[in-house]
């Protein structure tokens, strides 16, 4: 039976294992049934959820019962494969991690060659990719015995614990989080200075556009310095809100990142070379490692508007009336978006106003650019690339 008092630990463990599978099959279900998310983007959302799937399902039960009972409870020949299946789930969480920041990269970087450069073949040749490195950083040193060259401590009777020499875990290590860590900061780093540029030039550019249109029209009236200083300085504002938004949603991304995983990886690094960490200490960290396959399916749709729609979609909702209205009047309501027509004063033209949730600057009948887009679908994966403007009445 298991250890007394551990009834509060077995019923949190049963929560987390719980909504690591609900949360992660919900959204793999979400991507495979709705059309709107079905593109090459959250392909590596896909595999990022089926590796975070595997570790509720298979990695997180017998650890469980490892930490309950004390001891390895189970067959003792599943030790082995649990440890290598532990090792490679959640070193593909890692890389897919490492997939989707290169992807956004990638989309920021270039998005007009986005679509040649990121087809479908070669994102699944990256994927396979991930999980074939995953795969020979666990299964293959495992099964031939090469964590344990140089080790001279023999396992504990009862136990299932990794126990490898500090070259192994060095290697491993390297390969499967220091890395992809590496990338990763390096990748969101630059989509963060290329969101603050763009910020900067979508309020320059709309403000030289209003300025034009101002000169095109020919419309007297009374000049109005300090309405256009005030407008200015609103969109300079509302860009800077969406460049803040931008660095605050990596910040959660990164920190999340490496709250949860850089203890485990220092951890074992530390007992590989001393043996000086407690075993209770040692499933502590690994738990907060499990636990970033709990928050990924959480925090990251949790910035996407596509995947708030398709939720809404997907599950009964009372407010699902009404965004379905909402979808089937705005086909008319863009088409009657013309332009400005005669008999229309500057006033009502100027200054061109910017939807809070638009995804694109302007559309093409305010005369806008589609290439300047600063908001949080170049950040994360499974944001539609535009999203059509209403008329502000």
């Amino acid at each position: 039976s298991a250890p007394g008092g551990s009834g509060w630990v077995a019923a949190a463990l049963c929560v987390v294992i719980a909504l690591t599978a609900a949360a992660n099959s919900l959204l793999i279900a979400l991507i495979c049934t709705q059309p709107a998310l079905r593109n090459t983007s959250n392909f590596f959302l896909v595999s990022l959820f089926t590796s975070d799937l595997m570790v509720g399902l298979v990695v997180m039960p017998p650890a469980m019962l490892n930490a309950l009972y004390g001891r390895w409870v189970l067959a003792r020949g599943l030790c082995l494969l649990w440890t290598a299946f532990d090792v490679m789930c959640c070193s593909a969480s890692i890389l897919n991690l490492c997939l989707i920041s290169l992807d956004r990269y990638l989309l920021i970087l270039s998005p007009l060659r986005y679509k040649l450069r990121m087809t479908p073949p070669r994102a699944l040749a990256l994927v396979l990719g991930a999980w074939s490195l995953a795969a020979l950083a666990s299964f293959l040193p495992l099964l031939l015995g090469w964590h344990e060259l140089g080790h001279a401590r023999p396992p504990v009777p009862g136990q299932c614990r990794l126990l490898a020499s500090l070259p192994f875990v060095l290697v491993a290590s390297g390969l499967t989080f220091f890395l992809p860590s590496g990338a990763i900061c390096f990748t969101y780093c630059r989509i963060l200075l290329a969101a603050r540029k763009q910020a900067v030039q979508v309020a320059s550019l709309t403000t030289g556009m209003a300025s034009q249109a101002s000169e095109t029209l020919q419309v007297p009236r009374t000049p109005r310095p300090g309405v256009e200083s005030a407008d200015s300085r609103r969109l300079a504002t509302k860009h800077s809100r969406k460049a803040l938004k931008a660095s605050l949603t990596l910040g959660i991304l990164l920190g999340m990142f490496f709250v949860t995983w850089l203890p485990f990886f220092v951890a074992n690094i530390v007992q590989a070379v001393c043996d000086c960490i407690s075993p209770g200490l040692f499933d502590v960290l690994t738990w907060l490692g499990y636990c970033n396959s709990t928050m990924n399916p959480i925090i990251y749709p949790l910035f996407m508007r596509d995947f708030k729609r398709a939720l809404g979609r997907f599950l009964p909702c009372p407010r699902c009336p009404r965004e379905r209205q909402a979808s089937l009047a705005s086909p008319s309501l863009r088409t009657s978006h013309s332009g400005p027509r005669p008999g229309l004063s500057l006033q009502q033209v100027l200054p061109l106003p910017l939807p809070p949730d638009s995804d694109s600057d302007s559309d093409a009948g305010s005369g806008g650019s589609s290439g300047l887009q600063l908001t949080a679908q170049l950040l994360l994966p499974g944001e539609a690339t535009r999203d059509a403007l209403l008329p502000t009445r």
